[in-house]
């Protein structure tokens, strides 16, 4: 499954270059970018995985971090990656819509934001691959809250 989320992320980056300006900033005052400032520790991931046609629920599986090991720091209009404490990876950001987009020179990837309350909120990602001659949908979940 790691394989074919890899892969997504490859075809979402494509697509992303091809729908997005060099010049995009986040607007300061735009009331998500607001709620984003600071820097927030990530609690758990959540993978689902459904049957495509009949979105029966298969699996589900809940990974939870242990503290300070995965944070991200919104600042400016820069989005900052840490791990056990550490800056690994600085990306710019946009909002568009219920989106963020992070790009890092020439790479790029997307996540649905979705705002839990005004301290807690979560990226999340959906790919699809097929077991068994059945067409599956599977989506990734990480929670975060304010620090």
């Amino acid at each position: 499954m790691k394989i074919t989320s890899i892969t997504t992320m490859a075809l979402i980056s494509l697509f992303f270059f091809a729908g997005c300006k060099k010049g995009q900033v986040v607007d300061p005052n735009d009331a998500t970018v607001t709620k984003l400032k600071g820097k927030w520790a990530a609690t758990s991931e959540v993978e689902k995985v459904y049957e495509k046609e009949s979105n029966k629920l298969v699996s589900e599986k809940t990974t939870p971090y242990k503290a300070n090991q995965r944070e991200i720091e919104y600042k400016g209009n820069e989005v900052v990656y840490y791990f056990n404490g550490t800056p690994e990876v600085t990306y710019t950001y946009a909002i568009i819509g219920a989106e963020i987009r992070l790009r890092d020179g020439n790479n790029g990837v997307y996540y649905q934001l979705k705002f839990y309350s005004d301290t807690q909120h979560a990226h999340s990602e959906e790919s699809f691959f097929t077991s068994k001659n059945v067409k599956m949908r599977s989506t990734y979940e990480t929670i975060y809250v304010k620090k």
